[in-house]
């Protein structure tokens, strides 16, 4: 019997996992920038570069529209643009994340998403890339990630956020999560900032996030946060 065999079953019953959605379970980075400058483009706005992206992309969405230069009032109708660009855009699955979820799963793990994303966009996602149907719960077009957080913390006795921004890391270790961070190189900036943000662990993929809860959890053991 291999060590999965002896964790099946609900083993993880009392470890809670969330995750963001964009850039953590899809990859959608450059439909996001393009979705963006279409919207910026609309109102003469000058378009975002990848780099320029890259370091100046934070949701939520409405507070950066209005550090673009987007009036108060255009922020309601240039955020449902933006979703239904995106929702029209073919975006893929994070590498790992199908096996990733279907074994947190099957471990007995509480697993949902907590995003800033629309409802729409995640349940377009769902459909077009036949996300394993894993989530207990979806909260989506959250504007206060650690208000929600902090909502569903009870929940379980052990606790992961798993995003991709420096903004889900602070909001996750405030709130009493185990956060982990999603970065494409560990070299890399990106890693840096999440590092330094609280993530107490970074992860180039998600098929490295089950590995990593099982180190934090023996067999035969649960941890507490």
């Amino acid at each position: 019997m291999n060590r999965h065999e002896r964790r099946a079953g609900a083993v993880l019953g009392d470890t809670m996992v969330l995750f963001d959605w964009n850039g953590t379970i899809v990859v959608d980075a450059d439909h996001a920038r393009a979705a963006l400058n279409l919207v910026l483009g609309r109102r003469g706005l000058p378009a975002f570069g990848e780099a320029e992206f890259s370091m100046r992309f934070r949701l939520p969405f409405s507070e950066l529209l209005g550090r673009l230069g987007i009036e108060a009032d255009d922020r309601p109708a240039a955020e449902e643009e933006w979703n239904t660009e995106l929702s029209t855009m073919r975006t893929r699955l994070c590498p790992g994340a199908p096996e990733c979820l279907v074994s947190l799963a099957q471990d007995g793990a509480w697993l949902g998403v907590l995003s800033a994303s629309s409802a729409a966009a995640v349940r377009f996602d769902q459909r077009s890339l036949a996300v394993p149907p894993v989530f207990h719960m979806v909260d989506a077009s959250i504007d206060d990630k650690f208000e929600a957080l902090l909502r569903h913390r009870p929940t379980r006795t052990r606790a992961y956020y798993v995003g991709d921004s420096a903004d889900d890391m602070r909001c996750a270790s405030a709130a009493d999560y185990i956060a982990v961070g999603v970065s494409p190189g560990f070299a890399d900036e990106s890693a840096r900032l999440l590092r330094a943000a609280g993530a107490a662990h970074v992860i180039s993929s998600l098929d490295e996030l089950v590995g990593l809860i099982q180190v934090d959890d023996p067999v035969g053991s649960v941890a507490q946060v």
